[in-house]
């Protein structure tokens, strides 16, 4: 498929062309099969019509494909990154708390903030972290529905907050996509795509491994148990850096966040982890300290590379900065720094810019993922 269309209907992975690319496409198809599961509209309607583009992105042979690759892409992908879980989960939940709280400062806004070219660095995070904020939510919500007493209406009320009570303009994604504007980046859900590092594509695809499976129920309440925390301390240090060196940019998707999760932490401790252990005992605060555990991972694991994609990039002695006009179009094919960069003409790395001698992404981490520049 081309990049021509609505973007939420491109349905296009890359081919592993070594097998240095083999995680890389398998999270992005992983991520195609979870996203089959979501309603996605595009903003506009398209020329010619929404209900073919539509019919296509949903036909019945492409879901059942995707259904049939997702079980192994999962084991492959996400399974290992699992630990079992282990404690009493009353002094989990306080050993937590206090260590999030008492955690120094983001590693990367204090980074930012001694970069010559922070809002390059600071667009590469908007895109990298687009591929759940954009859609808020929408993964927790395969989560909420079914029958499993009490603790069901409080996780509830939790995703209404994210959907803004029913009120458009303050559903979180919206707040997101100004963020992305003030920018100039295109906020159409999927609209960077191409520019998706591996990190970022396991980060969201752990997310939705956790609530696209039921049999996590107890590992989903671990997982909000630590975003919901740290969620707090994170949004807060973005906002502070937005505030002194992006005044005019919309920082309310963070400030909200800043202040809302402090509710959202105490609801999950009292209102889904103390019932749930109560009632089904310690194999289900195991899952629970299981859930938490492997979204700090994630978390920590996509955050820790993302920093160090930016250091390299800085590192790098023929980078230039700018963010790609157009995010969908000449996209050119994937490398890694384990890839034969001899030859290949000038890099693109996200949404930072362009190495213009290739072999200078050999120094990157190994895990990012470049395009060769057209």
């Amino acid at each position: 498929m081309s990049g021509e269309g609505p973007a939420v209907f491109d349905a296009r992975v890359d081919l592993a062309a070594d097998d240095s690319l083999r995680a890389f496409v398998g999270h992005q198809t992983l991520l195609r099969c979870y996203q089959a599961r979501y309603v996605l509209l595009p903003a506009d309607g398209p020329e010619g019509g929404v209900l073919a583009p539509l019919r296509r992105h949903y036909d019945a042979a492409r879901l059942a494909a995707l259904a049939e690759l997702r079980p192994k892409l999962e084991a492959e992908l996400i399974a290992p990154l699992v630990r079992p879980g282990e404690g009493d989960i009353g002094a989990y939940v306080e050993a937590m708390l206090a260590e999030i709280r008492g955690a120094p400062e983001n590693a990367f806004t204090a980074f930012l903030t001694g970069a010559e070219n922070r809002d390059d660095h600071y667009r590469n995070f908007l895109v990298q972290s687009s591929p759940d904020l954009l859609a808020e939510a929408s993964a927790s919500a395969l989560g909420i529905i079914g029958e499993y007493g009490e603790p069901q209406s409080a996780l509830f009320r939790i995703l209404i907050d994210e959907f803004g009570y029913g009120v458009p303009a303050k559903k979180h994604s919206v707040l997101y996509r100004a963020s992305m504007r003030s920018f100039g980046l295109d906020d159409a859900y999927n609209g960077y795509w191409p520019w998706f590092d591996t990190m970022a594509l396991e980060l969201h695809n752990a997310i939705h491994w956790l609530f696209q499976n039921p049999r996590n129920v107890f590992k989903q309440v671990g997982f909000l148990l630590h975003a919901e925390t740290a969620y707090q301390r994170s949004t807060q240090a973005h906002h502070r850096y937005l505030r002194q060196f992006h005044p005019d940019a919309d920082a309310r998707y963070f400030a909200e966040h800043a202040h809302i999760d402090l509710h959202h932490t105490r609801m999950v401790i009292d209102e889904a982890v103390k019932p749930f252990t109560a009632r089904f005992g310690d194999e289900a605060g195991h899952e629970i300290i299981a859930g938490a555990e492997l979204t700090k991972a994630a978390f920590a694991r996509a955050g820790d590379h993302l920093l160090a994609v930016s250091q390299a990039f800085v590192a790098a002695s023929s980078s230039s900065y700018g963010h790609p006009a157009e995010p969908r179009a000449a996209i050119g094919r994937p490398v890694t720094p384990k890839s034969d960069l001899a030859g290949v003409g000038p890099v693109r790395v996200g949404a930072l810019g362009v190495l213009g001698d290739p072999t200078d992404f050999a120094a990157f981490p190994p895990m990012a993922i470049g395009r060769v520049a057209a």
